[in-house]
């Protein structure tokens, strides 16, 4: 057999019928204990080995260790009944010390000996100990030689996840039976390594040319598992038919869980159907198979029929019942099991508690997340993985992080999971500092050669306004995948780089990497924030022609901006009716934002009345604040009105407009009005000098309207969240260096018209990223074109 070289891998253990087979042993109690007569050092050696297996016998192992070590006996058999006795009754601490005794006797051990010791050393996790007896095998000429030695080795080594070492044990075994190939199969498969399980299953079936039994069928469906290997399956399912082994439970509970892991929901029932004999953990598969497939529904289904059926609900079952009811719209299923197993007294379980608290988070209820997770008293780092993407889920970044950083004092380690999860919450929050720290820190973590969480990194750096960093980290990746690049073009888009955005998708293409759907809505909205139209419908058309893609609602919401932005406002209105798909309100919205930058309120008014159709699917909080804003702008008071009171009706409500600048090291945020910060003296009337300065007036707007005084915006333009955060941020920064804000809303036009005014007047480059893009003013003008 070929011997890849596998790196252990700890990460996805996977639970099959071969492992609990492989691993078997009795664990009973001795009884109690009888001292009778010793021998001594002048005991006859028939007498020692009398009352050696009469102890052992009784269970009495201590005595018979005693015995052993006061005759100095060196008799190999009597050593092995102890060492064995130990091990057999679940004692395999006892058995290791009884093999270090008989060394110390001078006792030889031999092939009797080895594969207890192994096994022992692998229930308790003993690696050095397992390495010393596997030396001590290949002095004495064991390990090679003896089949049983071998295959004891293979799975200790395999069980602490050292694939490389199991394989070269194999590879040294003189002769290998059905066994020896089974724990090779299965050490892969509990190693998460399914297509080096199937490959070995299938020389299994060269070399030996007998027939496969349950064990290694076993093994090899729960290989299929992991790799999704439906067609694979179906094979090992044909030849479990062939040799009349359909009619085993274990068989059948095996082939049904790799139907249902597989996705062919509909082969696992009939598999089920028509299953001679069912046991509570085929019901389980069966329920778990069909909340994986996304059939909650089903799930509840076949729960009724399995207590129909006189099986006892277990852990396992509320398990699986409770992601049925995570994909359900409301938690009344989850509330009923989570009664159900608590009268059971079922908790604390930690997978169980996990489950609950994975159920109420997707169903919206991250308070009692919070109450489950606070009353856990055993949390594993899945339980802290579950409750940071609970807070992710419910946009409850700052919760996310701060769970991250108690996760920190804990002595638990983030893994792969954890930084994949949390790395958003600092990308959304968007602090420069806090995603430095957290680059760091992932470095430090030895994850800075993973491509999946260098690309969170690198879009976390984009989106916090450093498109630089993330440039310089997309050099260093060694592994670019498609979402690399997706997020390099992406970056540069949201920052108004279009034409670099289109240099990096061309070097993409020359590097042999094939775009994706997703690619094309970076590339076409680099080309919509910088203006770029003749490129946009170049980059449009060759989806289908070159790549045979079926543009998508979201390219067309990109051309949508794209012709808002560049064209007549009565050709983006064609170009959506002409559209082969239903508009959506991603694209209504695209024509509603065209509007209100051209100021055409009639266009405006079509297009919300387009959003408030769907606005069963969606928020409109948005769309009815632009239109009043609009509104607003024209000095229509009465209509400024009707908006609030129509959002007042549907329980919408606006969101407080919030700036964040970061300063030496230090995130100040502010409010629109706000007078909290210790320099808020300074900064108001700084502001209010800049506004003379750049002969920004009063408000301009209509207010002949009686009811216009009560209507008007309660704060003046200069004192928005966003020009306090500015005036700040140019008062407590050397001269000439640029000033970063973040801002959670669209930053309004009197804000945006009047800082290209203040960059001109005060030399200073001035970043702001919005919900939108970041904008970069300089000069007296911005990097999209008055268009956002």
């Amino acid at each position: 057999m070929a011997t890849p070289l596998v790196p252990a891998s700890r990460g996805a253990h996977a639970t099959t019928y071969a492992s609990q087979h492989l691993t078997a042993s009795t664990s009973k109690e001795p009884p109690p204990r009888v001292r009778p007569k010793r021998g001594g050092p002048g005991s006859s050696p028939s007498s020692t080995k009398s009352l050696v297996l009469s102890h052992a016998a009784a269970g009495r192992l201590d005595d018979a260790l005693e015995i052993l070590a006061d005759s100095g006996s060196r008799d190999a058999f009597l050593h092995n009944v102890v060492i064995r006795g130990f091990a057999d009754a679940g004692l395999p601490g006892g058995a290791l010390a009884a093999y270090r005794a008989m060394l110390s006797a001078g006792a030889r051990p031999d092939r009797f000996t080895f594969p207890v010791v192994v096994k022992c050393c692998a229930r308790l996790g003993d690696l050095e100990g397992g390495r010393a007896a596997h030396s001590a095998a290949i002095r004495l000429g064991v390990a090679g030689a003896d089949v049983y030695t071998g295959n004891s080795l293979l799975a200790f080594y395999a069980r602490l996840g050292m694939v490389d070492d199991a394989e070269r044990v194999f590879d040294g075994m003189q002769v290998r039976d059905v066994v020896t190939w089974n724990s090779m199969v299965d050490g892969y498969v509990s190693n998460g390594l399914g297509a080096l399980a199937l490959d070995c299953f299938r020389e299994m079936h060269e070399a030996l040319e007998v027939q496969h039994d349950v064990i290694g069928i076993i093994a090899a469906l729960a290989a299929c598992c992991l790799e999704s290997a439906l067609m694979q399956g179906r094979e090992v399912h044909a030849y479990v038919i062939r040799h009349r082994m359909e009619h085993d439970v274990k068989v059948g509970t095996s082939l049904l869980d790799m139907y249902c892991k597989c996705g062919a929901i509909a082969a696992a029932e009939s598999m089920f159907a028509t299953m001679p004999s069912r046991t509570v953990v085929t019901w389980n598969c069966m329920i778990g198979g069909y909340a994986l497939n996304g059939h909650p529904g089903e799930a509840f289904d076949c729960f009724v029929r399995m207590k129909a059926d006189g099986h006892q609900v277990e852990v396992v079952t509320a398990i699986n019942l409770l992601a049925a009811c995570a994909q359900t719209e409301n938690s009344l299923s989850g509330r009923s099991v989570h009664g159900f197993v608590t009268r059971r007294q079922f908790l604390p379980h930690v997978v169980l508690e996990t489950a609950l608290l994975e159920m109420y988070s997707k169903v919206g209820k991250v308070k009692s997340s919070e109450a489950i997770f606070g009353r856990m008293t055993n949390k594993t780092l899945v339980s802290w993985n579950n409750m940071i993407a609970a807070y992710m889920y419910k946009e409850m970044y700052r919760e996310a992080i701060a769970l991250f950083l108690d996760l920190l004092n804990q002595p638990l380690h983030p893994d792969y999971f954890t930084m994949s999860a949390v790395v958003p919450a600092f990308v959304l929050l968007g602090l420069l500092r806090q995603c430095r720290q957290m680059h760091s820190y992932i470095i430090r973590l030895g994850y800075g050669e993973s491509t999946l969480i260098m690309n969170a990194v690198m879009h976390m750096y984009a989106r916090c306004g450093d498109v630089v960093s993330s440039r310089e980290i997309f050099e260093k990746m060694a592994d670019k995948d498609v979402i690399s690049w997706n997020t390099m073009i992406m970056g540069y888009a949201i920052h108004g780089q279009g034409r670099t955005a289109l240099e990096i998708f061309s070097a993409m293409k020359c590097n042999g990497l094939q775009p994706n759907e997703s690619t094309f809505v970076s590339v076409l909205t680099a080309c919509s924030v910088s203006g770029l139209a003749d490129e946009g419908w170049t980059q449009f058309n060759s989806m289908q022609r070159e790549y045979g893609m079926v543009p998508q609602i979201e390219h067309y919401g990109c051309m949508t901006d794209l012709l808002g932005r560049v064209g007549d406002l009565r050709e983006v209105l064609k170009f959506i009716e002409e559209m082969p798909i239903a508009p959506t309100f991603r694209i209504w919205g695209s024509l509603l934002t065209a509007s209100r930058n051209r100021n055409d309120i009639d266009l405006a008014e079509y297009a919300a009345e387009r959003i408030f159709q769907l606005e069963l699917e969606h928020d409109n909080t948005g769309c009815y604040v632009l239109l009043s804003s609009m509104y607003a702008d024209a000095g229509r008071w009465r209509d400024v009105e009707r908006i609030k009171s129509l959002m007042t009706q549907k329980g919408l409500q606006r969101t407080d407009a919030r700036s964040i600048v970061e300063l030496h090291g230090v995130a100040c945020s502010f409010v629109n009005g706000d007078t909290t910060h210790p320099q808020s003296k300074t900064i108001h009337e700084v502001s209010d000098v800049l506004s003379r300065k750049i002969g920004e007036t009063g408000d301009p707007r209509n207010q002949s309207d009686p009811i216009s005084l009560a209507s008007m915006r309660t704060t003046a333009p200069n004192k928005h969240s966003v020009r306090l955060a500015v005036v700040f941020g140019l008062i407590s920064s050397e001269a000439g260096t640029p000033v970063l804000v973040k801002k959670n809303v669209r930053i309004c036009n009197d804000c945006h018209h009047a800082l290209k005014l203040i960059s001109k007047y005060s030399g200073r480059r001035i970043v702001v990223g919005d919900t939108n893009i970041y904008h970069k003013f300089s000069d007296g003008s911005c990097c999209c074109g008055d268009y956002w």
